[in-house]
């Protein structure tokens, strides 16, 4: 059977880093100057290069580490949501595991790079840009991709009504957030430039972080399961 306090500790963690980092997105790129970003997916050069106008180096340096030390966390809540999504599938919530799980050091060694990134941009020079492009483009839609792919598989556990997951919690996993989120992006007026940009830099960790704490509340009232892969 479940040890409440090992899933409490667990979520808490796992929450803890998905808002670390949600701070270290703010920190990495949010400005209330315009960028380009249409949803959380939308990762190119050209949509992020907005942010950095006058952006405060330290900012960004500091956003780097953040990043770097506490979005390892995920992977405790990746082992909850497994838990979650077990009854729903064996082999898919293991592909799901193995998929978030490989897909975390990707996202953490993209974050690292924010700072560079920040500091190529701000230095306006056409070479160094283009020749950061060639690497730093693939690996940015390497991470959205396989991100829209376990959220895809999470939302299908979920509809399926055989997870511990109540089917409404599909409109707050993460692809239902990325959704919201675009949408109120296309919406908003021009004078919420920073809550725009806020929608659109945060739309990985912060549903992760929505998911991780949703997940932790449905685990914690079952006890008729054990933690185990």
């Amino acid at each position: 059977m479940a040890n409440r306090m090992t899933i409490l500790v667990l979520g808490v963690l796992a929450t803890f880093g998905a808002l670390m980092g949600v701070l270290a997105d703010i920190l990495s790129v949010w400005s209330s100057h315009a960028g380009q970003m249409a949803t959380a997916f939308s990762v190119s050069l050209e949509d992020i290069a907005g942010f950095y106008v006058d952006k405060p180096r330290w900012t960004y340096v500091a956003g780097n580490y953040i990043g770097l030390y506490f979005i390892p966390l995920h992977v405790l809540g990746f082992f909850l949501v497994f838990q979650a999504l077990k009854p729903a599938s064996l082999f898919w919530s293991r592909v799901f595991l193995a998929l978030a799980l490989y897909l975390t050091p990707i996202g953490v060694g993209m974050h690292g790079s924010l700072a560079f990134v920040g500091d190529i941009l701000r230095s306006e020079d056409a070479e160094l840009i283009q020749g950061m492009r060639d690497y730093w483009q693939p690996w940015a839609y390497s991470l959205v991709i396989g991100y829209a792919v376990v959220s895809v598989l999470i939302l299908g556990m979920i509809l399926s009504g055989k997870s511990f997951y109540p089917r409404w919690t599909a409109l707050v996993s993460p692809i239902g957030l990325v959704f919201f989120s675009a949408i109120a992006i296309a919406i908003l007026p021009e004078n919420l430039n920073g809550l725009k940009a806020f929608l659109a830099i945060t739309g990985l960790n912060l549903p992760l972080a929505v998911l991780f704490l949703v997940t932790t509340l449905i685990l914690v009232k079952r006890d008729e399961f054990s933690l185990s892969l």
